[in-house]
């Protein structure tokens, strides 16, 4: 099983899935990445910092990912594509938003100030605890 965790910048959302997947099912091959990550070196370059924080809370250590660009042959690998929220239309890539293998979460990125960065991690927590169990049952 390979799931590719898919957000805008890969600085918060993807990373919180990638990382709680990983502990959770280390079984599982787990990536994560941004449709604009190479556009968000311009403003950042690592993880965000509040979102290392809140998940150290839960004893999560993501201080070490670094972000990824999305390319095509990282959907093509994945059998499983999540994408963490609505992306600006012209932000998703047609082999993404085409993907059979696409299936979204509506999670508010915490970089706009929608949500807190602790609430997203509680919503998302919550979402990979649901799919860790479904893969789970699929590969039986």
């Amino acid at each position: 099983m390979h799931i590719l965790f898919v957000c805008q910048g890969n600085v918060n959302r993807s990373q919180m899935a990638a990382t709680i997947m990983r502990a959770l099912r280390p079984d599982i091959e787990v990536v994560s990445a941004g449709v604009m990550a190479e556009n968000a070196g311009d403003m950042v370059s690592d993880v965000s910092e509040k979102g290392i924080e809140v998940m150290k809370e839960l004893g999560y250590d993501m201080s070490h990912n670094k972000i990824s660009q999305l390319e095509p042959q990282m959907v093509d690998a994945a059998e499983r594509v999540i994408l963490m929220g609505e992306l600006p239309e012209s932000a998703a890539p047609d082999y993404l938003k085409n993907s059979p293998k696409l299936e979204t979460w509506d999670v508010p990125d915490p970089g706009y100030g929608h949500i807190t960065h602790a609430a997203a991690r509680d919503m998302i927590l919550e979402k990979v605890k649901d799919l860790a169990e479904r893969v789970g049952h699929e590969h039986k």
